[in-house]
């Protein structure tokens, strides 16, 4: 029988690769301009020069003037208007996996779809956990839970922007809507993570518009499930879908 230390070690062992793994898909799907960046900044610290560009803001922050309930409905319209098709014909995709497919990866992407990428991950952090302090004033007045249901070869794609996050591992299909169910008990992680809503529900309206997002650009699945309900358990009347 292995000893304590020995199947704490191993343990140990397979988090740090899981996690190594998780972080090096990050980083492929970041611009290589901000990669440049962040490594100049940590290997030479910030630069001297009073026209260096700024490095971008951590993931869940806003820039000026922030993000308030105006900004948002206009950040919900302008992603609602992003269609797959309309991505390819911009080339923010470069000749993609059909959808249901693997995973889009960098080399699929211009670095214009990069950063809609990017913004889209940091927009959903935002919406989830940002305070004033990150540049979000959005005046939240109750309690909803979101549930997402994504493939779990695809889950570290989206997890990164959760942050806490509750994964929960399940099987299901997925039906077209004029076919046979597809990928029969396929493995899929339920996440679960509780946010704050505003009296016009526009959080989670903008929730749904950045999966939508990074669906089309990243996860690629035909539809990307998301349920949202208050904590009370009484239903919010919304569910959407990232397709």
């Amino acid at each position: 029988m292995s000893g304590i230390q020995e199947i704490i070690g191993r343990i140990r062992q397979e988090l740090d690769g899981e996690l190594r793994e998780r972080v090096r898909k990050e980083l492929a799907g970041r611009p290589r301009a901000w990669l440049v960046d962040q490594l100049l900044g940590e290997t030479l610290g910030p630069a001297a020069s009073p026209s260096a560009p700024a490095l971008r803001a951590p993931a869940g922050t806003v820039g000026d003037p922030g993000l308030d309930v105006a900004a948002l409905a206009e950040l919900v319209e302008r992603y609602r208007a992003l269609t797959r098709e309309g991505m390819e014909a911009e080339g923010l995709l470069i000749g993609p996996p059909a959808k249901g497919g693997e995973l889009i990866g960098p080399e699929r992407r211009s670095a214009a779809g990069a950063e809609l990428l990017h913004e889209a991950k940091d927009m959903l952090h935002a919406l989830l956990f940002g305070t004033p302090e990150d540049g979000v004033y959005l005046n939240r007045v109750g309690r909803e839970l979101l549930t997402i249901t994504v493939p779990r070869a695809k889950a570290h794609s989206i997890a990164f922007a959760l942050r806490a996050a509750t994964e929960i591992g399940a099987e299901g299909t997925w039906r077209a809507p004029a076919g046979p169910p597809l990928d029969d008990r396929a493995p899929n992680t339920l996440l679960q993570v509780e946010y704050g809503e505003v009296t016009e529900e526009l959080v989670g309206n903008g929730i749904v518009a950045c999966l939508k997002v990074i669906n089309n650009l990243e996860i690629n699945e035909q539809v990307l499930y998301a349920r949202m309900e208050s904590v009370d358990e009484v239903p919010c009347g919304r569910r959407g879908d990232g397709g």
